[in-house]
């Protein structure tokens, strides 16, 4: 089974792009050297994990890189050569004197690009190809974690084969004689052309390691760890939003005994960020990747799911509350197909009416409480919801806002209980909005 993500929940937590000054998670980890790097990271992050021993094999990974003290020694140019040379479907040189002697003769009449690409293709190549061999050799020699070793084998595999290891053997600063360098072409892309291709994506995947683990050091991100036994759990210190310049941390530990989160606070107390700090620490950890917080330990869930800015969808005639009715359906038959989801919802139903929406936020709350084997983060403005709500595994928590001065103070900060005053009058009377109505009047 996979782990579930839609494109909702990839859209509320800002994955590939979104209305937060254009914040983006793929923007953020985006620092690999290499185009075939990015893309690997592309295809990681559209497709979260829920094998704890892929991801515990990533994290390792990531903190290998992050404590070694040496880095990756190759460039967006040189495999940009590479590639372009190895795909390259013109000037294909042969080892035979009479073959490969009159491109040569060609070239020194009149520069050729065909024999210009396989020169400097090859010398790149062979560059990587020698670095290839140490580096894998190193990972071996000091002990590195199980997948760099992996990789090493890998890599070591590649380099072995008779027309790889004889180009391993050669020195990119060796003046080749035309006969030379058409036997390598021959080895090279007539004979070993999908075998460079495996060794680029090799080198694409720690690529990625080395560029998320600078991810890590230069933003104070930690590496999540797993729990691979027991009851739902997950615990996280430090917790914070990346895309905020000077963000307020918060800690959350959530277990089976308190499973569901019923979560309130005033207007403009940090609600949405939260959700969406959550949110993007479970997805994040799904990936192996580093985590916007303090330190993070969680088990292994099998899907994300949140609800945080639900469109209207009104090219399909269908209203917000019917929207909203229709989600929460989704997340019913996901929870029943899947077990142990991590599902957040933002202000249910607020596209009814008050009445409706106490009953039917009260009806779903109490729904959820009921399923021991997934994690529930609810939101809302009904407070009055938490007089209803008997479960013993829900535990209430806001965000407060104090009134300093006669002016309302966010602190951001999740504490134990309900919110129980808003501020929303505040603002009314703050802008005098009924002396300006009282003044249209007239």
């Amino acid at each position: 089974m996979d782990f579930k993500m839609d494109e909702q929940t990839y859209g509320d937590l800002n994955v590939f792009g979104g209305s937060e000054n254009n914040f983006s998670l793929f923007a953020l980890f985006k620092k690999t050297k290499t185009v075939g790097g990015r893309a690997l990271m592309e295809h990681w992050m559209r497709n979260p994990s829920n094998s704890i021993e892929e991801l515990q094999k990533r994290t390792a990974a990531i903190n290998y890189f992050s404590s070694s003290v040496n880095e990756l020694l190759i460039d967006h140019d040189q495999f940009d050569l590479i590639l372009h040379y190895v795909n390259y479907d013109r000037g294909f040189l042969r080892s035979n004197i009479l073959d490969s002697f009159f491109p040569w003769l060609s070239n020194r009449i009149k520069a050729n690009q065909n024999y210009y690409v396989v020169q400097v293709g090859i010398k790149h190549l062979l560059v990587l190809l020698k670095y290839a061999d140490e580096l894998s050799s190193q990972f071996i020699d000091l002990h590195a974690p199980a997948r760099l070793q992996e990789l090493a084998i890998k890599i070591h595999t590649i380099l072995e084969k008779p027309g790889i290891r004889y180009a391993t053997s050669l020195s990119h600063k060796t003046q080749f004689s035309f006969r030379q360098l058409g036997k390598l072409d021959t080895l090279i892309r007539r004979e070993n052309r999908l075998t460079v291709l495996e060794l680029l994506a090799l080198f694409y995947e720690l690529d990625v390691f080395e560029g998320l683990a600078k991810v890590a050091k230069e933003r104070a991100f930690c590496i999540p760890t797993y729990l691979e036994d027991g009851p739902i759990s997950i615990a996280i210190s430090g917790l914070f939003h990346p895309a905020l310049a000077e963000p307020i941390k918060n800690d959350l530990k959530i277990d089976h005994q308190n499973n569901l989160i019923f979560l309130s606070g005033s207007n403009m107390a940090g609600k949405s960020s939260l959700l969406k700090s959550i949110g993007i620490a479970v997805y994040l950890a799904h990936l192996g990747f580093p985590v916007p917080a303090a330190s993070m330990q969680t088990v292994v869930f099998n899907g994300l799911i949140t609800t945080i800015n639900l469109a209207d969808m009104i090219e399909s005639g269908l209203s917000h509350y019917y929207s909203e009715v229709m989600r929460v359906k989704k997340i019913a038959l996901l929870l029943t197909e899947r077990k142990r989801m991590f599902i957040i919802l933002d202000e249910l139903f607020k596209g009814t009416n008050a009445q409706d929406a106490f009953d039917a936020s009260l009806l779903v709350v109490n729904g959820l409480a009921v399923i021991p084997n997934s994690i529930f983060i609810v939101s809302s403005h009904i407070t009055a919801l938490a007089d209803e709500l008997k479960a013993k595994n829900i535990a209430f928590k806001y965000l407060e806002h104090l009134i300093v001065d006669e002016k309302p103070k966010f602190t951001y900060q999740l504490k134990t209980g309900v919110s129980t005053n808003g501020i929303g009058m505040y603002f009314i009377e703050r802008e005098n909005i009924l002396g300006l109505l009282a003044e249209a009047r007239n």
